[in-house]
C-alpha cells in the first residue's frame, strides 16, 4: 500500500495510517508513504499494490495527471483509491479522473472495511463509498502512526456548529461537534514522547469550542483538564488555538486566554475574522461581527499573546468598499495590537453554497495596501497564488471537470 505524500495531506496521512493500525490492518500491506511520483512506479514485474491519494480542489489536474502516469505504469497491478475535501465534495468527478473507488466524507469505517472486502477477494461494486450517516467517534484509533512513527498535530474535534457558506467542513463532518476524550488522548500521547513525539498541537475548527455544552460558550473546565492533561505527558511543547487550528471571534474570553498562558507555549492565537464588512460576514453567514472580531484582537494582545488573524478577499458579495472596511480592520489591528495578518483569496470549493459562484477580483488599492504589509512582515499568506486557483476552478467548473 503506498501513500502519495504531499504539502497538503501531511496531516491527514498519519491519522489514515492510525486507523490502520488500531483496526489491525497494518500488518497485512508493505506501507510505503513516498512524497515523489518516481517513487510510486512498481519495483518489480507481478507486484501488486493499492495506491492511495487524499487531496484538496486547488491539486485536482496535478492529481489526475499522477493518475495518468501510474495507471500506465502499472497497468492492472494497482488499486488506486482517492479521498479527502475534494472527493467527498465532488465525488463523481473525482472518479472520473481514473480512480477505481473514490471515499466520500469521513474514512475510519469505510476505509478499513473496504480494505476487508479487498482481502477476501470481494471489494466493492460501487466506485463511490460514501460514509454512513452516523458521525464517527474521535477516540476510537490512535491519532497518528506509532509504527512509522509519522506524527502529526491531533485531530482535536470534528464538526462545526456553524455554516460558513465557503468552508467545507460542515459539509464533510457535519454541523455536531465531535471531541476527542483526555483519557484516550494522554494514553496515546504517552506512548509517543519516547518514540520522538514533542510538540502537541491540535486540528480543530475552533479550538475554544472544545468540549462546549453551549453553542456560545467555551467549557473552561474541559479546556483546562484537556491542558492539563496533555501536560502530564511529559512533552516539551504544547500548543492550543494556534495553527493549524484557529479560534473564532465570538468565543474568545479573558477566561480562556489565562488557560492557555497557563499550560500552553504557544505565543500567538489565530483568529478567525474573515472580513471587516459586516455585509460580507452576513452575506457568507459566517455568523459573528466585525466588532466581535477587533475585540477578540484586543483580548488576545492584551493576555499576551501575538494575534495572527485570517482575513479572507475576493468574495463573491464583496464591493470596493467592504475591501476598504477590513483593510480598515487590518491597518488598526497591526498598529494597536501588533497583529500578523494572514490573508486567503476565496475559492469556490465543491460541495460549498458558495461553489456556483466567482470570485470578486482584488482592487489596486487593496492589492497595493496588501503587498506593503507583505513587505513589512505583518502580512502572510498564499492570496496571490489563490486569486490564480480561484479562477483555475471557474474555469474547471465551467468545463464540467467539477461537478460539485
Amino acid at each position: 500500500m503506498i501513500f502519495r505524500k504531499t504539502r497538503g495531506n501531511r496531516h491527514t496521512l498519519p491519522r489514515l495510517l492510525g486507523i490502520l493500525e488500531g483496526e489491525g490492518l497494518s500488518g497485512d500491506f508493505d506501507i510505503r508513504i513516498e512524497d515523489s511520483l518516481s517513487k510510486m512506479a512498481p519495483k518489480g514485474s507481478g507486484e501488486r499494490a493499492v495506491l492511495c491519494f487524499s487531496f484538496m480542489t486547488p491539486h485536482l489536474m496535478e492529481v489526475k495527471g499522477e493518475v495518468e502516469r501510474l495507471r500506465e505504469a502499472w497497468g492492472d497491478g494497482a488499486l488506486i483509491i482517492a479521498g479527502g475535501a475534494h472527493p467527498t465534495g465532488d465525488p463523481k468527478g473525482a472518479l472520473k479522473m481514473g480512480f477505481d473507488h473514490v471515499f466520500s466524507g469521513e474514512a475510519d469505517e469505510t476505509f478499513p472495511g473496504f480494505l476487508r472486502a479487498y482481502f477476501s477477494g470481494r471489494p466493492p461494486e460501487a466506485g463511490i463509498i460514501a460514509a454512513p450517516e452516523k458521525n464517527c467517534p474521535l477516540g476510537t484509533h490512535p491519532p497518528f502512526s506509532f509504527e512509522k512513527r509519522f506524527f502529526a498535530p491531533v485531530e482535536l474535534s470534528r464538526g462545526c456548529l456553524y455554516d460558513c457558506h465557503f468552508c467545507q467542513t460542515p459539509r464533510i463532518f457535519g454541523r455536531r461537534l465531535r471531541h476527542r476524550g483526555i483519557a484516550d488522548l494522554s494514553g496515546f500521547l504517552k506512548q509517543a514522547v519516547p518514540l520522538g513525539f514533542r510538540q502537541i498541537t491540535f486540528i480543530s475548527p475552533n479550538a475554544f469550542a472544545y468540549g462546549a455544552e453551549s453553542p456560545r460558550e467555551p467549557n473552561l473546565a474541559a479546556i483546562e483538564e484537556l491542558l492539563a492533561g496533555c501536560r502530564d505527558t511529559d512533552a516539551p511543547g504544547l500548543h492550543f488555538g494556534c495553527y493549524p487550528s484557529e479560534v473564532r471571534p465570538d468565543w474568545v474570553s479573558p477566561e480562556v486566554l489565562r488557560l492557555v498562558k497557563k499550560y500552553c507555549h504557544n505565543q500567538t492565537i489565530v483568529l478567525g475574522a474573515q472580513s471587516g464588512s459586516d455585509s460580507v460576514l452576513s452575506a457568507v453567514h459566517r455568523g459573528h461581527t466585525a466588532d466581535q472580531a477587533m475585540a477578540a484582537a484586543r483580548m488576545i494582545h492584551e493576555a499576551g499573546f501575538r494575534p495572527h488573524v485570517d482575513f479572507v478577499f475576493g468574495f463573491p458579495e464583496e464591493t470596493d468598499p467592504d475591501r476598504r472596511l477590513s483593510l480598515g480592520m487590518i491597518r488598526k489591528m497591526i498598529d494597536e495590537f501588533e497583529a500578523r495578518v494572514h490573508v486567503h483569496t476565496f475559492m469556490p470549493f465543491p460541495g460549498t453554497p458558495l461553489f456556483s459562484r466567482t470570485p470578486s477580483r482584488l482592487d489596486r488599492e487593496t492589492r497595493s495596501a496588501l503587498l506593503e504589509w507583505e513587505k513589512r512582515g505583518a502580512l502572510d499568506g498564499w492570496w496571490k497564488d489563490q486569486e490564480t486557483i480561484g479562477r483555475q476552478i471557474v474555469h474547471w467548473r465551467e468545463e464540467g471537470i467539477i461537478n460539485g
